[in-house]
């Protein structure tokens, strides 16, 4: 699921600045003083190809993937730990840990063979006891996931195992080291693609003990590179496992260094700092007026939607749905692509991104109409928004993309529906977990692909009872309609592709209880030079002995 900005006058800012230019000064000096001239299109000539430094908007939210939730995070962790299979470059879903699978003809048990000479940074071979531990520890309620609830409720025993009766998930069998059999409680032919989420990643048993992961001494995982160190506010280094079964990594190491401020991300990629970074979108017109930057400038579609979202049990107004229809009639998603994005992402209609099968491109959602919202708005008991009580919107107070939107929207909503948004910039950590408590009423946030199929978007998100349905959403005709889509096989495309494009229809125009507003796009500086970055549309790929190479 793949969601501080410093304050421009306090101490607090100049000492966060100090030490992040005492930080980055060190980090120009350990590479040598070619990094430190100035000239961007220069400034990395000495740099050792080995070393690729990067940026990260937040510090790492977890170290343990079983409680990881968010994209940031989950592109480091990606790294470090691996799952059984994984998404490719091509968006197919291959096998990683698991060399094979096969399903049995009433699709509900699963046999994996484990590949072979697999190690743990340890330099332990892995073996499927290593992956019934993992599952197992993660399904442990002392573990305190947030997201083995969506993920793994499909596995017999795991109610029990989440409910403290019982030690171990039983539809999880070791038959031999390298075979492990997975019996689950439905036919759901997408289920495999969970077993790439973090929460299936496969940890050390000898090291991860049944409590969560806080020390990078404990991040023990099987993947292209290990942990060194995470400082909080200013970098996580990652360094090349020798030893990986899909061969020796190019790079040596991985520097992330940490901004939260999207010009200090940008000057890090023009002092030569940093070999890659990621920009918001107002960072564009500045790029584009500098030929250097705007040669190296990347646009990246993403398998991820941002949208505004209704909290049910926290205001009883928004429990209307013409209230929310009103809402999403008052807002002109174009304006805020035009003019707050300049036209680089897609206004999304409906919830299902455009790199997910079963993306309907005709697909129309509730249209800009200002005065039509207006006449919804006085039906449902508020006209001119008299007697509508002032609401707050949260939003992630480090991205300056997403201030855009929410102040955008409240400036729509006071114009044409006469009601107050007060704006509620939130530091990301504490927004993911007020919204895994349902405690946002009304939200600005991103949902991004954990796999790509459209069941993610919408009985994953918004069926009643859904781990990560938190609005207090419920629609029994769009339970019914995800619930036939869900166990049909993925050979019936077009049936489960019509059922769902059913749902959302529910979702988007029926209730309202989504206002998406654009597709992602990412923005991204990557330094001439820095070839062989992997990417699926949910993201960049963990970074092997296929990928990054320098040539200058």
């Amino acid at each position: 699921m793949r969601h501080l900005t410093w304050g421009s006058q306090s101490k607090h800012h100049n000492r966060m600045l100090r030490n992040f230019s005492l930080f980055t000064l060190a980090l120009a000096l350990a590479f040598g003083a070619g990094c430190s001239r100035g000239k961007f299109n220069q400034s990395s000539a000495n740099k050792p190809d080995h070393v690729l430094v990067a940026t990260i908007p937040p510090n790492l939210t977890k170290l343990d993937p079983a409680q990881v939730e968010d994209g940031d995070t989950i592109e480091v962790l990606n790294q470090v730990f691996e799952g059984l299979v994984a998404y490719d470059e091509n968006n197919e879903l291959v096998n990683n840990l698991a060399e094979s699978w096969t399903v049995s003809p009433d699709g509900l048990t699963y046999t994996f063979k484990i590949k072979k000479g697999v190690k743990f940074h340890s330099g332990r071979e892995m073996t499927a006891e290593d992956v019934k531990y993992s599952w197992d520890r993660a399904a442990n309620p002392a573990v305190l996931s947030g997201t083995v609830e969506g993920y793994m409720a499909d596995i017999v025993g795991f109610k029990e195992c989440w409910a403290g009766k019982a030690n171990g998930l039983s539809g999880v069998t070791v038959i031999d080291p390298y075979t492990i059999q997975v019996k689950i409680i439905a036919p759901k032919g997408y289920w495999p693609m969970y077993l790439q989420y973090p929460c299936y990643f496969v940890v050390d048993k000898n090291v991860a003990g049944m409590a969560p992961i806080t020390s990078v001494s404990q991040m023990v995982g099987t993947g292209p590179f290990k942990m060194t160190s995470f400082t909080e506010n200013q970098e996580v280094v990652l360094t090349r496992f020798d030893d990986y079964h899909g061969g020796k990594p190019k790079l040596e190491s991985i520097h992330r260094l940490i901004a939260k401020d999207p010009q200090t991300r940008r000057s890090l990629y023009e002092s030569g700092r940093a070999d890659w970074v990621a920009l918001e979108r107002q960072d564009k017109a500045y790029v584009d007026s500098k030929p250097e930057l705007a040669k190296a400038l990347t646009t990246v579609d993403r398998a991820a939607i941002w949208y505004l979202g209704f909290g049910l049990t926290q205001n009883a107004q928004l429990r209307d749905p013409r209230v929310r229809r009103a809402f999403a009639m008052a807002i002109n998603k174009d304006r805020i692509i035009q003019q707050g994005f300049d036209n680089i992402n897609l206004k999304a209609e409906g919830i299902i991104p455009p790199s997910v099968p079963g993306y309907d491109p005709n697909f129309k959602g509730i249209p800009f109409d200002p005065a039509g919202a207006k006449q919804l708005f006085a039906q449902a008991g508020y006209p001119n928004g008299k007697g509508f009580n002032p609401l707050k919107l949260y939003f992630r107070g480090d991205r300056a993309d997403a201030k855009i939107v929410a102040e955008m929207v409240a400036q729509d909503l006071d114009q044409n529906l006469g009601v107050r948004v007060d704006l509620a910039p939130t530091e990301w950590k504490a927004l993911l977990e007020m919204r895994r408590k349902g405690e946002l009423p009304f939200f600005h946030i991103r949902w991004s692909a954990d796999y790509l199929d459209p069941q993610n978007f919408l009985s994953f998100m918004l069926r009643t009872g859904a781990k990560e349905n938190s609005l207090g959403y419920s629609n029994p005709k769009f339970d019914a309609l995800c619930d036939k889509a869900d166990v049909l096989p993925l050979t019936q495309k077009e049936e489960r592709f019509r059922l769902y494009r059913e749902a959302q229809k529910i979702a988007v125009v029926d209730d309202a209880i989504w206002i998406p507003i654009y597709f992602q796009r990412d923005l991204e500086l990557v330094r001439p030079g820095v070839e062989g970055i992997r990417r699926s549309a949910m993201g960049p790929l963990p970074h092997t002995s296929t990928d990054v190479v320098f040539s200058r």
